[in-house]
């Protein structure tokens, strides 16, 4: 008998070359993924108001992404950035889930509320935070999960514009660079670490930073797949990438 085909959609930042390769590697092989990019201006987004106006962009494209991605017809439509979906907060990312949906008909998730749901369930409470980005979205970062119920006694970034982030992958050391910024960062205090960012290469170190220091870390690629998975029905669990993704 012909096995079935499940498929999952996300919508993704223009400039992202990470979260598409690290999908495919992510999910089963009865599960196919499906993209659509979301447009933004080209800004290099150094400032607080640089961002926020690339951010707003890529919230305005979701809906006529979203259509598009949906002719395909995913079981799940994913919004697939971290910052884009709680830079405003609880409510926006609310506002973006509901809007995919009126849109399509399809059930939605955003990365932000991946992340939520991951932390959730893997009982991580108290966080460390690590990411590319620079204070100001790291401050939002922080805002939004405190908002949610997480403490976030930690939080540090690598201060890269968007520009630079999107240069970051391009280096064979990427990953290297997630995993010593987790472990430089962490603390026994913290329940386990959140590495954000979908273009933040982060999946080869998800297991050894588990094994290694001994406490789950959740980035937001994995977390997104996860939830994305899970709401297509998806209950194979997949090993190799972290703690996480064996919780289907």
């Amino acid at each position: 008998m012909e096995e079935r085909i499940t498929r999952i959609g996300i919508l993704v930042p223009a400039i992202n070359s990470v979260i598409e390769p690290e999908t495919y590697r992510l999910i089963p092989k009865q599960v196919t993924a499906h993209f659509e990019r979301l447009n933004i201006p080209p800004l290099e987004a150094k400032t607080n108001e640089e961002w926020r106006l690339v951010l707003g962009q890529m919230g305005k494209d979701a809906h006529r992404a979203a259509r598009v991605l949906a002719m395909v017809r995913p079981k799940v439509i994913a919004f697939g950035c971290t910052s884009g979906s709680f830079y405003q907060g609880i409510e926006y990312d609310r506002e973006l889930i509901r809007g995919i949906e009126a849109e399509t008909g399809i059930p939605a998730l955003t990365t932000s509320t991946a992340v939520v749901r991951a932390l959730r369930e893997l009982k991580l409470y108290k966080i460390c935070l690590v990411s590319p980005y620079p204070d100001h979205v790291n401050k939002w970062a922080k805002d939004f999960l405190e908002a949610n119920g997480f403490e976030v006694p930690i939080a540090k970034g690598l201060g890269l514009s968007l520009a630079e982030e999107q240069n970051l992958p391009e280096s064979v050391t990427a990953p290297e660079v997630a995993y010593e910024l987790a472990k430089n960062t962490y603390d026994e205090s913290c329940d386990g670490v959140f590495v954000s960012c979908t273009l933040f290469r982060t999946i080869e170190i998800l297991e050894r930073f588990e094994r290694e220091v001994g406490k789950p870390v959740i980035s937001s690629n994995q977390a997104t797949v996860w939830l994305a998975l899970r709401k297509a029905g998806i209950k194979q669990p997949v090993r190799g990438f972290g703690r996480l993704l064996t919780h289907l």
